[in-house]
């Protein structure tokens, strides 16, 4: 095995999966049921990296609308069954090199997803781009207390990895790949290797990131990252 790191971390949504769209057309029909206003500039600015109901919060508050419960549970129901329509009609793909990339590490390296969406969404796709045999661990916004962008997800995949691969494992030896600024904001603190993935963000948001990529192609990892070790198949 690679000496560095001992594990790397994938946020999900806009690093595997060109998926994005998916989910503000479902949060913006959802919202607009209930009167709420959302714009594309305001989901990629304002609700990258929360999970459902933490979006749904803080759209609550940019609508100047109070947090009810019962709405914000109604909301985040019914953006699940939009969203899961949309999943079903294959409204998604894999990311440019993910395929690649993802298959030349997992024979290296313990992989994580650490996403803030619902499992039933992760399976779905990740088993649509035929990728989910290469994640042993997947945390999902149920195995959670605290969603996104709180960094519970991560330290719960990090605290799981080391269970299933019987090694300890330390944040400040995993990487965490993740495309919300916000998100590589609260990991910095906590000694993770961030990479950043400038899918949908401006790289020059992702001020706390150790390295920013434009995707996962494999070349582009290679010149930013040469210590990452990718699996090659002999001959």
């Amino acid at each position: 095995m690679p000496e560095w790191p001992d594990a790397i971390l994938f946020d999900f949504d806009g690093v595997l999966v060109h998926s994005e769209p998916l989910h503000f057309h479902a949060l913006q029909q959802a919202a607009g049921e209930e009167k709420l206003e959302l714009t594309e500039e305001q989901y990629y600015n304002e609700l990258l990296g929360y999970d459902d109901r933490g979006a749904f919060r803080r759209l609550l508050e940019l609508n100047g609308r109070e947090i009810d419960k019962p709405l914000l549970l109604k909301l985040v129901a019914r953006k699940k069954k939009l969203a899961e329509d949309l999943i079903y009609r294959k409204q998604y793909s894999a990311l440019p090199g993910v395929e690649q990339t993802v298959r030349a590490l997992w024979r290296n390296y313990p992989l994580a997803i650490c996403s803030g969406a619902i499992s039933s969404e992760i399976e779905l796709m990740l088993e649509g781009v035929r990728l989910r045999d290469c994640f042993r661990v997947i945390i999902s916004a149920e195995d959670v207390t605290v969603g996104k962008p709180d960094p519970e997800c991560y330290l719960r995949g990090t605290e799981r990895l080391g269970q299933r691969y019987h090694k300890r494992l330390n944040p400040r030896n995993c990487m965490v790949i993740e495309d919300a600024p916000r998100v590589i904001d609260r990991l910095k603190p906590l000694g993770f290797f961030c990479v950043g993935i400038a899918s949908h963000t401006p790289a020059d948001r992702f001020t706390s990131a150790d390295v920013i990529l434009k995707s996962l192609e494999m070349d582009e990892i290679r010149r930013q990252i040469p210590r990452l070790e990718f699996f090659e198949e002999p001959g």
